[in-house]
């Protein structure tokens, strides 16, 4: 099943490749003739721009592919729903830090790689679900702490959760899982305390707490809800060791995943479709022990 729905998607961005031919009219003129799934499509404002460029309008072969096409104005993005209307959750995770911002430094380990794996490794388990997952940075290069939530508005995201490591200098024994949101009163607050009491439930770390942190910009400028989650101190010698093997950046992100689909659960009634398959196979298998009962 899961297969399939990913060759549905596939193929859905497939169609849009392949389904639609454009013909210049001539070459001394900039007007275009579109064809859709065989169909000719007249629309006068399919055009070929002074430097070559084939312009098409993209409500007029969306909707003609079935689709649904909305406009948000004050983040100027287009959204192209399919048919049945379902939506399928655009989560951004960012990895924090990178390229010539290496975040704490501790014993040769530099936090922006440990942000990463384990951001790496959180998309997996949530794409598993059927997320559409997309992230700030998906190699060791920079990118700017406003430029960060400008591409989660850009991609119309319905969360954001930024990924780090924890460092402190006057404790040295200081050890746990540390989450935070822009305020109680924010759209992320509820997320950042879900995504600490999961990454708790799935490692087994000390609890640190959730706390209000207006003040960095990731979440300060979020237009979705936002959290920020540290995922243990790199300070200190015995958690910096688990941080830095694999078994344990999968369990903080399968910690993480958790959280987030709590979240998408809770606020959009989102099921993952990994839950509704196996809710599936159990009727089955409930319909047919009815059917040798009776």
């Amino acid at each position: 099943m899961k297969k399939l729905k990913k060759l549905a998607v596939l193929l859905l961005a497939l169609c849009f490749a392949s389904l639609l031919t454009l013909t210049a009219a001539g070459a001394t003129s900039r007007a275009v003739y579109m064809i859709v799934n065989g169909v000719p499509l007249v629309s006068s404002e399919a055009y070929i721009n002074e430097n070559g460029i084939t312009m098409v309008p993209l409500r007029a072969v969306a909707e003609a592919l079935g689709l649904s096409v909305s406009w948000n104005r004050e983040t100027r993005t287009v959204s192209i729903v399919s048919e049945d209307g379902e939506h399928r959750p655009v989560v951004m995770l960012d990895p924090g830090h990178g390229g010539s911002s290496p975040g704490a430094v501790y014993g040769g380990v530099k936090e922006k790689n440990l942000n990463l794996a384990i951001a790496k490794q959180t998309r997996e388990v949530l794409e598993e679900a059927g997320v559409l997952v997309l992230m700030t940075r998906t190699g060791d290069q920079d990118v700017g702490l406003y430029e960060r939530t400008e591409l989660a508005a850009g991609w119309c995201a319905d969360l954001f959760v930024s990924i780090h490591c924890n460092a402190s200098l006057d404790n040295p024994e200081a050890m746990g899982i540390y989450t935070c949101a822009r305020g109680k009163d924010s759209d992320g607050w509820e997320m950042a305390d879900t995504l600490r009491k999961t990454m708790i439930a799935s490692t087994g770390a000390a609890n640190v707490g959730t706390f209000e942190r207006p003040n960095l910009a990731v979440l300060r400028t979020a237009t979705m809800p936002a959290a920020l989650v540290e995922c243990g101190y790199m300070s200190t010698p015995a958690e910096l060791a688990q941080l830095v093997q694999s078994e344990y950046q999968t369990q903080l992100a399968r910690g993480i995943a958790d959280g987030i689909l709590a979240a998408l659960e809770a606020d959009f009634n989102w099921t993952p479709a990994e839950e509704t398959e196996e809710t599936e196979e159990e009727t089955e298998e409930e319909t047919e022990q009815a059917e040798q009962d009776t």
